[in-house]
C-alpha cells in the first residue's frame, strides 16, 4: 500500500513510468510513501579448500539483505521526483534520488543519483528479480548508482537511453575525477499482452574514465559470502565495457541471456581484459508471467493470479527457476581460477507484494573444490 498526501491540485500529466502506479491524478503535488524489506538465511557446505585460498572462513548467517525507504510523486506538469535510502547494515546509504523531466522534444530526462543504463539484470529492480542476487557477471562488471544526467525514451519497439555520470560513493559523493558515458538500446520484434509474449534484444556499452583506476570482482550470487574473485586495484587511463542481453517470454515460461567484457587501458603493463556471461530460465506452473516496462526495457512485477491467503482460497504464484554463469578475470596474476556457478531456484510468490524464495548454488573454482551455498529469502515490498 502506497500512503498518498495530496499537497495540491495541478495539471494532469506526469510521467507514466517513474516508479509504478501513483494514486490518485497525475497532475497533482504528491508525496508517495513505498519501502521494501528483505531478509536471508544462508547456510554453506564443502568449498574447505577455497576457504583456505581466500584466506577467510564460510558461516552461515543471517543478513538484512535490504531495508528501504522511498518518497515519489510530482512536482508539477512533467516534472517527478524519488528519493531512497537504504538502511540495511544500520547505516544509510544513498540509493535513486533525482529529478525526472517530461518532454516531448527528446523524451524523459534524469538528474541525480541513478542506475547508468547497461544491463537488463541490472535494471530490474531487486524487487522483481528471479534470484536472491543477481549473477556474479552483473556483479562484477556492470556500473551501479552514480550522479549525473541521462535520456530516456521508448515506444513499443525501441527503448533508447543514454547519459554522463560520476563516480559516487554509497553517500553520493565523488571521490575523484572517474566519469562516463554510457548508453543502452533495446529491440523488441514483438511484445504481446503487456509482455505476456515477448522477444528482447539489447547492446548496451560504457566508456569509462577511471581516474582511481579498477577493480573487478564478484561473490559466487550470494551476498553473505566472501568474494572468490578479485583483480585488486589496476592502475588504469580508462576502460570500455559493452554489453549484449536477450530475452524471451512465453506466457508462464522466461528465458534471458547476458554477456559483458571489460576491455582496461591500464597505464603499465599489458592491456588485460575479462568477460562473462549467465544464462537462465523459469517456469510459472501457476501460469502466471513476469511484468514487463516497455519505459526502461526491464522486467516487473509477477501478480499471482490468485493471492494466497486470501478468502478465494488461491495458492499464490510458484516459480522454478536456473542459472548457469561464468566470470573470467585471470588476465590479471591475482585471479587464477575461473568462476562457474549454477543456481536453482524455488520462488512462492504469496501475493503481487510478498515472497519467498529459496536458492541452491553451486560454486566451482577451476583448481578448487566446490561450495554449496542454501539459502531462503522472505520479502515484501510497499
Amino acid at each position: 500500500m502506497i500512503l498518498t498526501l495530496l499537497l495540491l491540485q495541478g495539471p494532469t500529466l506526469a510521467p507514466a513510468d517513474l516508479t509504478g502506479l501513483i494514486p490518485g491524478d497525475p497532475g497533482e503535488k504528491t508525496i508517495n510513501i513505498g519501502g521494501r524489506f528483505m531478509e536471508d538465511f544462508t547456510f554453506i557446505s564443502g568449498g574447505e579448500d577455497t576457504a583456505t585460498a581466500l584466506g577467510t572462513t564460510f558461516d552461515d548467517g543471517v543478513e538484512t539483505r535490504r531495508a528501504r525507504l522511498r518518497v515519489f510523486g510530482n512536482l508539477a506538469e512533467n516534472v517527478a521526483y524519488k528519493m531512497e535510502y537504504d538502511w540495511a547494515g544500520g547505516t544509510g546509504s544513498l540509493k535513486d534520488a533525482y529529478l525526472k523531466f517530461n518532454t516531448e522534444s527528446v523524451g524523459n530526462i534524469l538528474i541525480g543519483h541513478q542506475y547508468e543504463p547497461m544491463g537488463l539484470e541490472q535494471q530490474t529492480s531487486s524487487r522483481f528479480l528471479t534470484f536472491l542476487e543477481r549473477s556474479s557477471l552483473t556483479d562484477a562488471f556492470m556500473p551501479e548508482r552514480n550522479a549525473g544526467i541521462s535520456l530516456w525514451n521508448s515506444n513499443d519497439t525501441v527503448t533508447l537511453s543514454a547519459g554522463w555520470f560520476r563516480d559516487t560513493d554509497s553517500q553520493g559523493k565523488s571521490g575523484d575525477e572517474s566519469t562516463a558515458f554510457t548508453g543502452r538500446v533495446v529491440y523488441r520484434p514483438y511484445i504481446e499482452n503487456k509482455g505476456e509474449r515477448l522477444l528482447h534484444f539489447g547492446l548496451s556499452a560504457s566508456q569509462r574514465n577511471t581516474e582511481g583506476g579498477v577493480d573487478y570482482d564478484a561473490r559466487p550470487d550470494n551476498h553473505l559470502i566472501s568474494k572468490f574473485v578479485d583483480t585488486g586495484a589496476i592502475t588504469a587511463d580508462d576502460a570500455m565495457l559493452v554489453g549484449f542481453e536477450a530475452a524471451i517470454q512465453e506466457g508462464p515460461f522466461h528465458g534471458m541471456f547476458e554477456y559483458a567484457q571489460a576491455d582496461v587501458s591500464a597505464t603499465t603493463g599489458t592491456d588485460p581484459s575479462f568477460s562473462g556471461w549467465s544464462i537462465q530460465g523459469g517456469y510459472f506452473f501457476t501460469g502466471e508471467s513476469r511484468g514487463y516496462k516497455t519505459g526502461h526495457a526491464v522486467f516487473d512485477r509477477v501478480k499471482p493470479n490468485h493471492n494466497a491467503l486470501g478468502q478465494d482460497g488461491g495458492m499464490g504464484a510458484w516459480e522454478i527457476a536456473a542459472r548457469i554463469s561464468n566470470l573470467d578475470l585471470t588476465e590479471v596474476a591475482a585471479v587464477t581460477d575461473e568462476l562457474d556457478t549454477m543456481t536453482l531456484a524455488l520462488n512462492w510468490y504469496v501475493n503481487p507484494n510478498t515472497r519467498f524464495m529459496f536458492d541452491v548454488t553451486q560454486a566451482d573454482m577451476d583448481s578448487l573444490d566446490s561450495t554449496t551455498i542454501i539459502a531462503m529469502r522472505v520479502a515484501f515490498d510497499f
